[in-house]
This record gives C-alpha cells, sequence and structure tokens, in this order.
C-alpha cells in the first residue's frame, strides 16, 4: 500500500472511532505528539484533545464527504452533525498530516458563527 492510500486509511479509521463513540481506538491512530489547531481550541497530545471535545458537552458525528490524499497529508472535507442537546450541520474542512501510520498534524476549520450556542 502506498503512502497516500495509508494516509487515507488511518484518517478514514479515526473517524470510523470517533462516530462509534470509541474514543481510546480513535487515539490509537494519534501520535503521542499530536497537535491539534482549530476555531475553538488547540492541543499538543491526545488527552487533551478528547479532553476539549469532552467539554462541549455535545453529542456529534462526522459525516466524510470526501477524502483528499496526498502522500503523508490528508484533506478531509466533511459535515459535522451536532445532534444534541442542539442540533446543526457545518461544513467543514480538515488537514492531517500522517507519520509512520500516526495523526501527527491536525488542523480543522469551519465557520465558528455556524457553531449552535447552548440554550441557558
Amino acid at each position: 500500500m502506498n503512502d497516500t492510500n495509508k494516509s487515507l486509511q488511518v484518517v478514514q479509521e479515526f473517524f470510523n472511532a470517533i462516530n462509534m463513540g470509541n474514543m481510546e481506538k480513535a487515539a490509537s491512530y494519534m501520535a503521542e505528539n499530536h497537535q491539534y489547531t482549530g476555531p475553538m481550541f488547540s492541543t499538543d497530545n491526545p488527552e487533551d484533545y478528547f479532553k476539549a471535545l469532552g467539554n462541549f458537552e455535545m453529542q456529534f458525528n462526522v459525516e466524510t464527504q470526501d477524502l483528499i490524499g496526498y502522500e503523508n497529508s490528508v484533506t478531509h472535507v466533511s459535515i459535522l452533525n451536532v445532534v444534541s442537546p442542539v442540533q446543526a450541520s457545518i461544513p467543514c474542512c480538515e488537514v492531517f498530516d500522517i507519520v509512520n501510520d500516526k495523526i501527527v498534524r491536525q488542523r480543522f476549520f469551519f465557520d465558528t458563527a455556524l457553531f449552535p450556542k447552548p440554550s441557558v
């Protein structure tokens, strides 16, 4: 399997685990020094990444629209479907860098104005 296909597989399996709610399995696709940068938070390791996700207290799934691979990079075009406690469908783009079959860097982009505000 070439680098591009392997990188695409790593990202697809990462999202399969996320959508199954298996964060331990999702973390297995991440390097120990995984760096995440996004509009809502940034982290430097998988533990902090999942902690920050959990702080949103929302149920969601990621609907892949397209995976575009080139060597050790993958661009993931998706819809972030927030299902509870509020609902929203947010178009997103994410760029992954893969080294030794692990995600080392993940950059997430979306319009923050589309992110649902929790009801008070």
